[in-house]
């Protein structure tokens, strides 16, 4: 059981990081960044951009350094927990998941307790009243 149990935590390293490989190069695939698209609403609403202010973050966030290096600090920051910066919502995301993942639990939770009570009488009765009708 012990081999086993190893066999499969072995087995999971290489399948999480070929996950957030193909997840990471999803990301990634749409040309160009969110601060281009940011630019171009600004523009498209006839607002002043400050390329300098633009510039500043992309540097603060790391869009300026090659994809391997942006990689590597997305991972060492989900296994941090730090899971980054939403810039539509202008928060962390551990913050716009965390607010959410309370009605996730509880939605799930309430689905299991009435699975219950559907299948479990439906089930039970199936049982008693075999071969009748």
């Amino acid at each position: 059981m012990l081999k086993y149990i190893l066999y499969r935590i072995m087995a999971m390293v290489p399948t999480l990081l070929i996950a957030s490989v193909v997840i990471f190069t999803i990301i990634e695939l749409p040309p160009g960044d969110f601060f281009e698209s940011y630019v171009s609403e600004l523009q498209a609403a006839g607002e002043s951009i400050d390329p300098k202010r633009i510039e500043y973050l992309r540097q603060e966030y790391g869009f300026d350094r090659p994809i391997y290096e942006r990689y590597f600090i997305w991972v060492t920051g989900m296994m941090q927990g730090d899971f980054g910066y939403s810039f539509e919502h202008e928060r962390p995301v551990a913050e716009v998941v965390g607010n959410r993942i309370y009605f996730t639990i509880l939605v799930s939770f309430v689905t299991i307790i009435v699975t219950w009570l559907i299948a479990f009488p439906i089930g039970i009765y199936s049982a008693t009243h075999q071969y009748l009708g």
